[in-house]
């Protein structure tokens, strides 16, 4: 079907489409709609969508711009199978970049919840070597990892997270940040209240599957 919606189309705004995905697919920053027509009109920009879904893909509004990530059930079929996670090390490292630079400004009230990731306080290396990582030299080899996929970037003062977490859907972003507030609070209010909305969530997705 999005194969017929695509070939339905005259061949240059064919191309337009095609030339759209190749753009969202391939930059580390947002693509500014102004620039791609199928970004720009709403009829082209749904063809744009339609032909990510059939891979899996979905188109991520960010700001003026655009980028793409994995559907929220593709990506949990990813993880599940292995494919793209980060050894325990990396992730550790990653983990404490995520609460230093964007869940404990956020708890604090210097970030914004709708601000981006990629615009959290800087890191300093020294303070990731503080940490109960065993061997220092595991954060260097972390950091160089984390760089490479583009999952964390150099800042004045440190690092904060990088561009690919721009690509992350709303659910997936909400998912992430429940995770380090029940990891750095697990007793708290708001730790609570994510059991509980995940229980009554638990329970209703098994009232359907039942019915």
């Amino acid at each position: 079907m999005n194969d017929d919606l695509l070939a339905s189309l005259p061949a240059a705004r064919r191309g337009d489409v095609l030339v759209a995905i190749a753009a969202v697919e391939a930059a580390k920053l947002p693509v500014p709609a102004q620039e791609f027509r199928a970004l720009l009109d709403p009829t082209l920009r749904h063809v744009v969508e339609q032909v990510l879904a059939a891979a899996g893909r979905v188109l991520i509004k960010v700001g003026s711009g655009y980028l793409t990530g994995y559907a929220d059930d593709i990506r949990g079929q990813l993880a599940d199978l292995g494919v793209g996670v980060l050894s325990p090390e990396v992730r550790a490292v990653l983990t404490m970049i995520l609460m230093f630079s964007v869940a404990i400004p956020r708890a604090e009230g210097r970030l914004a919840a709708h601000d981006s990731w990629t615009e959290g306080d800087p890191v300093p290396t020294a303070l990731l070597k503080s940490g109960r990582i065993e061997r220092k030299s595991t954060v260097d080899d972390a950091l160089k990892e984390l760089r490479l996929h583009d999952l964390v970037q150099q800042r004045q003062g440190g690092v904060v997270p990088g561009p690919q977490f721009l690509r992350l859907t709303g659910r997936a972003c909400s998912e992430l940040f429940e995770e380090l507030v029940l990891l750095a609070e697990p007793h708290g209010d708001l730790a609570l209240g994510i059991r509980r909305q995940r229980e009554m969530t638990a329970k209703s997705e098994s009232g359907r599957h039942d019915d």
